[in-house]
C-alpha cells in the first residue's frame, strides 16, 4: 500500500471511529519515521492486529481506492482534546453546534503527498505548462524552483504575481496547482477582506462559518491546496478601513501558520503547508510587510506576434474542443484579421480575444446545427465581430453610443 493511500485509510478510519485517533496519530507518526515499505506493511500489519474492529474499514477502503503515487505527507491538526471530543457529542442535541461540529469533522487529517521532483516529473511538469501557458518559460523555471522547495520541505515562499489585467495571472496559478498535482483554491481578496475573512467568524450567529484557509482545505479534503488569493491590490481600500485581514494574511504567510486558529472551529490547524499564490495588477498600495514575505513574478503583456501565437496555439483549439471542430472552421487568415483588428483597436489582454473567438465560434456552430451542414466562417463575420466590439468599448456613463 502506497503511503498516500496509507494516510487516506488513515484518515477514514479517524472519522468513523474517533475514539482511536490518539493511537492513530502515533501510528502516523511512526510510519513517516520508518525506514521504507516493508516496515511500512509490518506496522499496518501490527495496527490492525491490535484494532479487529477496523476491518470492515480496511476491506471497503481497498475495494474503493487504486495504488497512487508516494511522497512525504504530514498530519494538518493534533488529537482533538476532550473538551473537543464532548463539544461534537453534545452536537447531536444542539443546533448551535451542529454547523460547527460537522466542518471540525470535515477536517482532513493529513495532507495530500508532497510531489517527488525527479526527471520524470520535470518532463511532465514541463508538458503542462506547454498545453496551458503560451512561452513565458523563465516563469516556468521560477515555478519549478519552488517545486523543489516545496518537495524538500513542505514549505515554499509565497508568490504574487505582478501584471496588466487579462494577461493570464490566475491561468498560471492554476497551472501552478496542475504541475504540483495538487487542487487549487481560489479567492478574491475584496471579497475575502469583507466577508468572513481567512480566518473565519466566531460562532456567535447563523452566518457564521470557517475561514477560506480551512474552507479550501474542507473543500480539497487536503490540507495543502494551493490557495490563490486573487486581485489582492484591489483589497486594500479594505486595509485602509480594517486591518483584520491584512493581519490574518501575514499571520498565514509567517510562521505562525503552523498553529492557524480559526475562530469559527477555536481550535488550530497546520496551515504551512499550503501553498499560497497571489495577484495584483498594481503594487504601490500592498503593504511593504507583505511584500517582504513573497517572491514577485511579473509577466509582461504579450505583444502583437505574441498575441498572434496565443490566439492561433491556445485560444482556437480551446474554444474548438467544446464544439464539433469538424462542424466549424476557422481560416487562418480570417484568424489573423481578428487579431489585427482587435489589437489596433486597443485591445491588449488576452480576455477580448477569447471572447471575440468563443462568440465566432459558438455562432458559427449554431448555423451549421441549423443547416446541418459545414461552416466557415469568413472575413464578414470576423469584421462584423471586431466592429462590434469596438462599439462596446465606446460606452457612455448612461448607454451606448449608437
Amino acid at each position: 500500500m502506497s503511503r498516500k493511500k496509507l494516510f487516506e485509510l488513515l484518515e477514514r478510519i479517524a472519522k468513523e471511529k474517533p475514539e482511536l485517533c490518539k493511537e492513530i496519530e502515533d501510528f502516523a507518526k511512526r510510519v513517516i519515521a520508518c525506514g521504507g515499505e516493508l516496515e511500512e506493511t509490518n506496522l499496518l500489519a501490527e495496527f490492525k492486529s491490535a484494532h479487529p474492529e477496523i476491518a470492515g474499514i480496511l476491506a471497503d477502503f481497498e475495494s474503493e481506492t487504486a495504488e497512487c503515487g508516494d511522497g512525504k505527507i504530514f498530519p494538518v491538526h493534533k488529537t482533538f482534546s476532550d473538551e473537543i471530543r464532548q463539544r461534537i457529542k453534545l452536537a447531536k442535541e444542539n443546533d448551535h453546534y451542529a454547523n460547527w461540529a460537522n466542518a471540525i469533522k470535515s477536517i482532513p487529517a493529513f495532507t495530500l503527498p508532497l510531489p517527488v521532483v525527479d526527471s520524470a516529473f520535470l518532463s511532465r511538469a514541463k508538458e503542462i505548462w506547454k498545453e496551458n501557458v503560451y512561452g513565458n518559460d523563465e516563469i516556468l523555471r521560477v515555478l519549478l524552483r519552488h517545486c523543489i522547495e516545496y518537495s524538500k520541505h513542505g514549505k515554499t515562499m509565497p508568490i504574487l504575481l505582478l501584471g496588466d489585467p487579462g494577461i493570464g495571472k490566475t491561468l498560471v496559478a492554476r497551472t501552478y496547482g496542475k504541475i504540483m498535482n495538487l487542487p487549487c483554491s481560489f479567492l478574491s481578496g475584496p471579497s475575502a477582506a469583507s466577508g468572513r475573512g481567512l480566518a473565519g467568524a466566531p460562532n456567535l450567529y447563523s452566518g457564521a462559518g470557517v475561514g477560506a484557509v480551512v474552507q479550501a482545505m474542507i473543500d480539497h479534503k487536503a490540507g495543502n491546496p494551493v490557495l490563490c488569493i486573487d486581485e489582492l491590490d484591489k483589497a486594500v481600500e479594505s486595509f485602509r478601513k480594517d486591518s483584520v485581514f491584512q493581519n490574518e494574511l501575514l499571520s498565514l504567510l509567517d510562521e505562525s501558520g503552523e498553529t492557524w486558529y480559526d475562530n469559527f472551529l477555536e481550535i488550530s490547524v497546520d496551515a504551512s503547508h499550503l501553498i499560497c499564490v497571489m495577484t495584483a495588477n498594481e503594487i504601490n498600495e500592498i503593504s511593504r510587510p507583505l511584500l517582504d514575505r513573497m517572491e514577485i513574478i511579473r509577466m509582461e503583456a504579450p505583444d502583437k506576434e505574441t498575441m498572434h501565437n496565443i490566439t492561433k496555439k491556445m485560444t482556437l483549439p480551446e474554444v474548438l474542443r467544446v464544439y464539433e471542430e469538424d462542424r466549424v472552421c476557422f481560416p487562418e487568415r480570417e484568424l489573423d484579421l481578428l487579431v489585427d483588428m482587435l489589437w489596433d483597436g486597443g485591445n491588449h489582454s488576452c480576455r477580448p480575444y477569447q471572447k471575440a473567438v468563443s462568440l465566432l465560434v459558438s455562432d458559427a456552430y449554431l448555423a451549421a446545427v441549423e443547416t446541418n451542414s459545414n461552416v466557415c466562417i469568413s472575413e464578414e463575420n470576423v469584421r462584423k465581430t471586431a466592429a462590434m466590439w469596438s462599439r462596446k468599448k465606446s460606452c457612455s456613463g448612461i448607454g451606448f453610443v449608437a
